[in-house]
């Protein structure tokens, strides 16, 4: 072996050691990376949650039912900030969600802070926060979107506001028409034509048995729809039977189950044909029950040469089967009494629309249907709710007497 040889022994052990060293170093690296980016995937997995958190937390409260505070609903009233932090449990962490409320001015704003806080996996604290505004306008008025603005502007869908929503628009098969079927029993045949540019019944027809609503065409209704001119009246029937003295809340939003009944409009007026009322109340007991039934009713008025009318319309109790009606009474726990739905401003005189107790053709705005025209009923041992800001209500909750079998508020 020759010295240089002797001099290069053990020189690729070296260069090993070193490039282990480099290598070492590199995985340390890639490891601290890879720690990094999960504890990033992490913290971002959270702070999604979080803010999934508080969206849902914000949808939740700006679906209020009611503006007064009521039992089981959530109110604009009830919108306050939370006296502490509430805890959410999460898929990698547990939250703690706090809502701060202030008022925003006018018209009622309130302004909603929702933070929701957590501590990461290394202890750290992290936090989102989401804020919004949330008006206080009644829900009542999310049908005012329908309402058509007036001027040259259409109406919405292209047809009156005072058509049945349910009405088939029939204008796609060459007339300007809407039909509609009021509700009646099983096998019931008569259906109403509506114009839907003024809203008046042109047409009532007697359809095949069976027949539904969207169920029909132009051609089975063609050779009625002018065969007679008619105004709508319609509305619904309302509960709110309670023990107690039921409120404004209670009349905005009433919960009690329905009792059967009919609607009769009896006219003052000369018309070329008796009214007739259609309506959806149940005489199952069990189907009536369920909180909150509405009861829908539809009449329609034959006009006459001046396209006005007078009259009172009424409820008539029914039983459930065989059982006994109940009884309108001014007085008596297991009686009733009904309220109608009216403005403050409903005094002697006053449109027809307003709801009055006696509809007069003085009153009235020729060729109008009336939509709307609501009533509640209640336990006779109460008196018909006030509503005290409805001031401020574009629909109000306010009510007046309509019948208590007394001789000035009769029954039919």
């Amino acid at each position: 072996m020759t010295m240089r040889q002797a001099r290069q022994r053990g020189v690729s052990l070296i260069e090993a050691i070193v490039a282990l060293g480099v290598m070492a170093f590199g995985m340390l690296a890639v490891a601290g990376l890879q720690a990094t980016l999960r504890s990033n995937g992490d913290l971002s997995k959270q702070r999604s949650e979080a803010v999934r958190i508080a969206q849902a937390t914000v949808e939740d409260w700006r679906a209020f039912a009611t503006m007064e505070t009521t039992a089981g609903v959530v109110a604009y009233a009830d919108l306050t900030s939370d006296a502490a932090p509430a805890a959410v449990p999460g898929v990698n962490a547990t939250y703690s969600v706090q809502r701060t409320v202030a008022a925003a001015g006018s018209p009622p704003l309130k302004s909603l802070l929702v933070t929701v806080s957590w501590a990461d996996r290394s202890g750290d604290n992290q936090s989102v926060q989401l804020g919004t505004t949330i008006a206080g306008v009644p829900p009542e008025l999310a049908g005012s979107l329908a309402i058509p603005p007036s001027g040259a502007l259409k109406f919405p869908g292209g047809r009156n506001r005072s058509i049945p929503p349910g009405a088939k628009d029939l204008s796609g098969e060459g007339q300007p028409v809407s039909v509609f079927m009021p509700p009646q029993a099983p096998g019931g045949t008569v259906a109403w034509v509506f114009n839907n540019l003024t809203g008046l019944i042109t047409g009532v027809c007697n359809v095949a048995a069976g027949s539904t609503t969207n169920a029909l065409h132009l051609a089975e209704v063609a050779a009625c729809s002018a065969n007679t001119t008619g105004q709508l009246l319609s509305g619904y029937v309302a509960f709110a039977s309670t023990a107690l003295q039921p409120n404004a809340a209670q009349a905005r939003n009433p919960t009690g189950g329905a009792l059967n009944l009919d609607v009769i409009l009896a006219l003052t007026s000369v018309n070329p044909a008796p009214p007739v009322c259609f309506d959806d109340a149940s005489a199952d007991p069990v189907v009536a029950a369920v909180p909150g039934t509405r009861i829908a009713y539809y009449c329609i008025v034959y006009s006459n040469a001046q396209l006005t009318w007078a009259g009172r319309s009424r409820i008539a109790p029914r039983a459930f089967n065989a059982a006994l009606p109940w009884t309108i009474a001014a007085n008596g726990v297991a009686n009733y009494k009904v309220c109608r739905y009216t403005p403050l401003n409903n005094d002697v005189g006053a449109d027809n629309a307003d709801h009055p107790l006696d509809y007069t053709a003085a009153g009235s705005r020729p060729g109008a249907s009336l939509t709307n025209q609501n009533f509640l009923v209640i336990s006779a041992a109460h008196v018909c709710p006030a509503d005290a800001v409805a001031a401020h209500d574009v629909i109000a909750a306010n009510t007046r007497l309509h019948q208590d079998g007394s001789a000035a508020y009769d029954n039919p």
